[in-house]
C-alpha cells in the first residue's frame, strides 16, 4: 500500500489541485451570465443574431482580459509591476492603457469580421450591420472600465498573501468580464434596438476612436505600450476568428436551447472553465519561461504531468457541479435529466482538455523560442480555441446523450 502513497506525487500536486480548484470556482459565476443570458434572450423574439454575436464577446474578453492577466502575472513575478493599485510602474499603466486601446480597436475589427462570415453564410441580413459594428466596442469598454480595477486588486492581493497568480487572476477575469459583459451586451442590445437613433451612436463611437488614436499616437515609442499593441492586437482578432465560428455553432443549437434554457444557463462556464484550465497551464509555463526554469516543449511535457492531472481533476469536480446549479436554476426536469446534464459536461471537458492542454504549452514553448513574449498570445489564442472547442464538445456531447 505504501508504494502507492509513495507514487501519488509522482502524478498529482494537491497544492495545484487546491488552488486550481479555487480558482475554478470563480467559473460559477458563469452560470449567473448564462441565467441573465436565458431570462433576456427571449425577450429580443428569439433574434438568432444574437446568439451569433454573443460567443464572440464572451471570447474577445477572453483574449483581451487574458494578455492583462498573463502580463501582470508575470510583471508581479518579475517585480516590474508593484503588489500595489496606485503609484505603481510606468509599465503597468502603460500595460493598462494598451489594453483599453486593444479592447476598443478589436471590438470593432471583430465586429466587422463577425457580420462578413455571417453574412457570407446567408445567417444574416444588410440591416444588421448596424449592429454588429455598435454593439461590441461599447459592450466591452463598459465592462472593462470596472474588471480592470476588478482584476488588478484580485491580482495583487493574490500575490500579497503569497499565492500564484497566474493561477487566480485570469479565472477570476474571465467569470467576472462574462458576468459584466452578458448584462453590458443586453443592456447596450436592448438600448441600442429601442433608442433607435444610429446616427448618434456612430457619432459618439467616431469620437471615441479619435481619443484612443490619440491615446496610441502619443505612447507609441512605450516599449510595453508598443508590444502589447503589436503582438496583441492581431493575435487577439485572429484568435477571436474562432469565436465567430462558435457563434455559429451555439446558433444551430436555437432549437435545443429554447426547449431546455438550462443549456445556455451552463454554456458560458462551460467556456470560462476549458479556458481557464489553459490559461492556469499556459501562464505557469509562461512565469517558468521568463524565470528559466524549463525551455523545451519535449521537457515542459515531462514535467507538467503532474499539474495536468491536478488540474483536470479539479475541473471534473468543478463540472459536475455546474451541471447541478444549472438543473437547479432552470427548475425543469427530473432526476434522469440531471444525469444528462452531468453527463454532457463532464464528457463536454474529457473530449476537450487533452487538447486545450497540449495547445497552451505548445504556443507557450514555441512563441518563447522564437522571441516573443508568450503573455501576448498564450491566453488569448487559448481563450479562443477553448471557445470553440468547448462549444463543439458541448453539441457532440449533446448529440451523443440526446433526449
Amino acid at each position: 500500500m505504501w508504494y502507492g502513497l509513495v507514487f501519488l506525487p509522482t502524478f498529482f500536486k494537491t497544492s495545484i489541485f487546491r488552488q486550481s480548484l479555487t480558482a475554478l470556482f470563480f467559473d460559477l459565476g458563469g452560470l449567473l451570465s448564462g441565467s441573465v443570458a436565458a431570462y433576456y434572450y427571449p425577450m429580443f423574439g428569439n433574434l438568432v443574431w444574437i446568439l451569433l454575436l454573443f460567443t464572440p464577446l464572451l471570447t474577445v474578453r477572453g483574449n483581451i482580459g487574458g494578455i492583462f492577466s498573463g502580463k501582470l502575472g508575470t510583471m508581479l513575478h518579475l517585480g516590474l509591476a508593484k503588489p500595489s493599485l496606485f503609484k505603481n510602474t510606468p509599465e503597468f499603466y502603460s500595460l493598462i492603457k494598451a489594453i483599453f486601446s486593444l479592447t476598443f480597436f478589436d471590438t470593432l475589427a471583430i465586429g466587422a469580421i463577425s457580420f462578413t462570415l455571417n453574412y457570407a453564410f446567408g445567417l444574416i441580413s444588410l440591416e444588421h450591420l448596424p449592429y454588429f459594428l455598435l454593439i461590441p466596442p461599447f459592450t466591452c469598454m463598459l465592462a472593462i472600465l470596472i474588471s480592470i480595477p476588478a482584476a488588478s486588486i484580485v491580482g495583487i492581493e493574490v500575490f500579497k498573501r503569497g499565492l500564484d497568480p497566474d493561477i487566480f487572476i485570469y479565472p477570476f477575469m474571465s467569470t467576472f468580464d462574462d458576468i459584466l459583459i452578458t448584462f453590458c451586451y443586453f443592456t447596450i442590445v436592448g438600448f441600442i434596438i429601442y433608442f433607435d437613433n444610429l446616427f448618434i451612436m456612430f457619432l459618439i463611437l467616431a469620437l471615441v476612436m479619435i481619443y484612443f488614436s490619440v491615446i496610441v499616437f502619443k505612447n507609441r515609442r512605450d516599449n510595453v505600450f508598443r508590444r502589447t499593441i503589436l503582438e496583441g492586437a492581431p493575435t487577439v482578432v485572429l484568435a477571436s476568428l474562432f469565436g465567430v465560428f462558435g457563434g455559429m455553432g451555439l446558433g444551430s443549437l436555437k432549437k435545443k436551447i429554447e426547449d431546455m434554457p438550462s443549456i445556455l444557463i451552463i454554456y458560458p462556464a462551460l467556456i470560462d472553465a476549458l479556458g481557464d484550465i489553459g490559461s492556469i497551464l499556459g501562464s505557469m509555463e509562461t512565469t517558468k519561461l521568463a524565470l528559466g526554469y524549463t525551455t523545451s516543449l519535449v521537457k515542459t511535457f515531462k514535467e507538467t504531468f503532474a499539474d495536468l492531472v491536478s488540474v483536470e481533476s479539479a475541473a471534473a469536480v468543478i463540472h459536475v457541479i455546474f451541471a447541478t446549479i444549472g438543473f437547479t436554476i432552470s427548475g425543469l426536469g427530473s432526476f434522469s435529466f440531471l444525469l444528462y446534464l452531468i453527463s454532457i459536461t463532464l464528457f463536454s471537458n474529457i473530449i476537450s482538455f487533452l487538447f486545450i492542454s497540449i495547445f497552451s504549452l505548445t504556443v507557450a514553448t514555441q512563441t518563447f523560442k522564437y522571441g516573443l513574449d508568450p503573455d501576448n498570445f498564450v491566453i488569448p489564442l487559448v481563450a479562443s480555441v477553448s471557445d470553440v472547442a468547448a462549444t463543439l464538445s458541448l453539441v457532440v456531447s449533446i448529440s451523443i446523450f440526446y433526449i
